[in-house]
């Protein structure tokens, strides 16, 4: 787990780590500190939650066994209340369900201890990076970013809005990358390391699971605000191949 890191330049963030495991927030407080991070630590649900009502933060780090319970339920209270705090979750849980569940959660990414640093700085940066490029998106021209219609649906990348049927959809900022980046070329079939490469920004095939987690919440997300019946009606599976948008 203490393998040297790697010097990339990056934007600073703020982050909030929850997570009472000492030596461990020790370890990546101190690797997040010398990427240029400002970094806020607690080690409970509930000072979490204090946290996040007073500051900002870019991204929180999330153990799931805290002595006040389970951080995967403050990550689902988050996402019922729309805040969508991008959120890495760690732990010691690494069965395929604990993973589906972390995510389906509402977790940007999902990494198991233990864990090394080079990885664990790559998730942190990928993930900072894809807020980064939303948060870009939001400002350019609009003729640089237009709003991508469908039947039905609407895509607009400078709000990170949604609409089905003019109802609006609540992403997460890689839910939104996923489906804008697959909306942009219907009919076009991506495997999983495609997808991997152009939203997750890695060559990691151990994030295959994030993948397919992430689809099956953004076809959830999608149907609900679908006529009864309709099933998959925009991100549909190429078995054996991978995924694909068809409006």
């Amino acid at each position: 787990m203490l393998e040297r890191s790697v010097s990339n330049p990056v934007v600073q963030s703020n982050i909030l780590i929850v997570e009472d495991d000492n030596d461990l927030a020790d370890l990546i407080s101190m690797h997040l500190t010398l990427q240029g991070h400002q970094i806020e630590r607690v080690d409970k649900i509930q000072e979490g939650k204090q946290q996040l009502s007073s500051q900002h933060y870019d991204l929180m780090i999330l153990d799931r066994g805290l002595d006040d319970g389970d951080g995967m339920h403050l990550c689902h209270e988050l996402r019922q209340n729309e805040n969508w705090l991008p959120i890495l979750m760690l732990t010691a849980r690494d069965s395929e369900k604990d993973k589906v569940e972390g995510l389906e959660a509402g977790a940007d990414d999902y990494l198991t201890k233990p864990f090394s640093v080079l990885e664990f700085q790559a998730r942190v940066r990928a993930i900072l990076r894809r807020r980064t490029h939303t948060n870009t998106k939001e400002i350019q021209p609009q003729e640089l970013t237009p709003n991508l219609e469908f039947k039905g649906l609407v895509i607009r990348p400078q709000s990170h809005q949604t609409e089905v049927n003019g109802s609006p959809v609540k992403l997460t900022a890689t839910e939104f990358t996923l489906l804008h980046f697959l909306a942009q070329k219907p009919g076009r079939v991506y495997s999983k390391d495609d997808l991997l490469e152009q939203v997750w920004d890695t060559q990691f095939s151990g994030y295959h699971h994030t993948v397919c987690s992430t689809i099956n919440r953004l076809r959830t997300k999608l149907e609900s605000v679908q006529p009864s019946g309709s099933v998959h009606q925009y991100i549909h599976t190429v078995w054996g191949v991978g995924y694909k948008f068809e409006a």
